[in-house]
């Protein structure tokens, strides 16, 4: 399933198409075990610690709306607006109710894809390979050995 949604975002299928695909492969392969949907097909990854936060931004790289200031409309530091001013029907940038963010940012949390990291012994040994097998003798051969 990681395969084919990597496969979906690195060639761009839609949603729609690859709910179409899912239901190809189960069509063509019928006891195969696959989510019907895309919506499905996420929520494994997310089961799989394969998620990401989405936070507002400052239009200017000023700050992020996040934690106590999820109810500001307006950047703290330079006041430019956290929403953009977009009118649907005309197409013409105004004041609308619509609260569409200016710009996000994706975080994606570290702990997760640590500890997905560690999950596979060989994948571990690689990881605690600087405390684990460093040689120390004063040579420096690799960046970690700088004070």
């Amino acid at each position: 399933m990681v395969r084919l949604l990597q496969g979906k975002t690195m060639h761009g299928w839609t949603d729609v198409s690859f709910t179409w695909l899912l239901e190809s492969l189960i069509d063509a392969f019928p006891n195969i075990n696959l989510p019907k949907s895309y919506y499905e097909a996420q929520k494994i990854t997310k089961d799989l610690g394969f998620s990401y936060e989405t936070l507002d931004a400052c239009p200017k790289n000023c700050m992020l709306f996040n934690g106590n200031d999820l109810s500001l409309d307006e950047c703290e530091i330079c006041g430019e607006s956290r929403y953009k001013k977009y009118n649907e029907s005309s197409g013409i940038i105004q004041c609308t109710t619509t609260k569409i963010a200016s710009k996000q940012v994706r975080y994606f949390p570290l702990k997760l894809r640590l500890k997905r990291l560690f999950m596979s012994s060989k994948n571990a040994h690689f990881m605690r390979w600087h405390t684990d097998e460093r040689t120390d003798d004063g040579i420096m051969r690799n960046p970690t050995d700088t004070p």
